[in-house]
């Protein structure tokens, strides 16, 4: 799984990162990049819309995983060196990484 933070330089290395994958598996075809997760997503940051718009153009529909919504709890937690069930456990951050989570485990 790659994580993407759906910011235009961000976009541009994953894109770089999917070529390489590729050139590798001309060697090693046991090696895939099965997902991608974006992160920070904002509703209302146009260009995050349009960077996840992107994703789904590039990627196959069912590469592109669960979204992770941006919320500054996250960032907070790390701060105060804790996890983010423990510093903000009903946050958006928190539920939508408990949904990634139960997801994983039911494939």
């Amino acid at each position: 799984m790659t994580t993407v933070s759906l910011e235009v330089p961000t976009l541009q290395e994953l894109l770089g990162f999917s070529n390489c994958i590729s050139e590798v598996q001309e060697y090693h075809a046991g090696i895939k990049q099965k997902y991608v997760l974006p992160t920070f997503m904002d509703r209302r940051v146009k260009k995050s819309n349009e960077i996840l718009e992107q994703l789904k153009n590039y990627f196959e529909p069912n590469q592109v995983c669960h979204l992770i919504r941006y919320s500054v709890k996250i960032s907070e937690a790390s701060g105060y060196g804790q996890s983010i069930y423990e510093y903000a456990p009903r946050s958006n951050g928190a539920i939508n990484y408990k949904q990634l989570i139960k997801k994983m485990v039911a494939t």
